[in-house]
């Protein structure tokens, strides 16, 4: 009876330990992003002559923030139908602008599509994460190419971490991305 007890226990953690490495845990991830109501995406890169820059991203329901990173100013929008209210800061207070909703507005959760392709890795069991294949260069952030990726999950918490090429230029990159369903946004107050 306690060898059939004792077997029953290492066939589940087997199952266990098969399914933390089994590419499938890519699909599942991607899946609970694309349903999440909201989500915190923050990327950092190592740019020649820039230096380190940081980005972070939020994503709650009909509403997207976007931090300030080179040129561009931090930014709030929502969406309400047909209709995009975007806010951007003049000097210490906020502008609300109004403009209708592109139909071919790609949401921020798609725009990491090509990374969440479970066939793009394998599992390495020396790095304990899944590695993207060398054949493999997913595009994502509307022109960001892999060039190396690790991607790692725990629980809610995705970590991809490599190099990327944006035109020509090869530099540092790590995605983390989190909060699922836990994220939330306050517009700014418009004075």
């Amino acid at each position: 009876r306690n060898f059939i007890i004792v077997m029953i226990i290492l066939l589940a953690l087997s199952f266990v330990l098969i399914g933390c490495n089994s590419t499938r845990q890519i699909d599942r991830y991607y899946e609970r992003l694309k349903k999440a109501d909201s989500a915190t995406i923050i990327i950092d890169m190592q740019v020649p002559i820039f230096g380190k820059m940081s980005m972070t991203m939020k994503m709650d329901d009909n509403k997207q923030y976007t931090s300030a990173i080179f040129d561009e100013q931090e930014e709030y929008k929502e969406v309400i139908g047909d209709t995009t209210f975007t806010y951007t800061k003049n000097g210490d207070s906020w502008i609300k602008t109004e403009s209708q909703t592109e139909e071919d507005e790609v949401s921020t959760k798609e725009e990491f599509e090509e990374l969440f392709n479970s066939k793009n890795y394998e599992y390495s069991k020396d790095l304990e994460k899944f590695v993207l294949k060398d054949d493999v260069n997913p595009e994502f952030l509307d022109g960001m190419q892999a060039e190396s990726l690790t991607l790692e999950i725990d629980g809610d918490k995705c970590i991809i971490s490599g190099e990327v090429n944006i035109e020509g230029m090869v530099m540092e990159i790590s995605i983390t991305i989190k909060d699922l369903n836990k994220t939330e946004i306050l517009l700014p107050t418009v004075t």
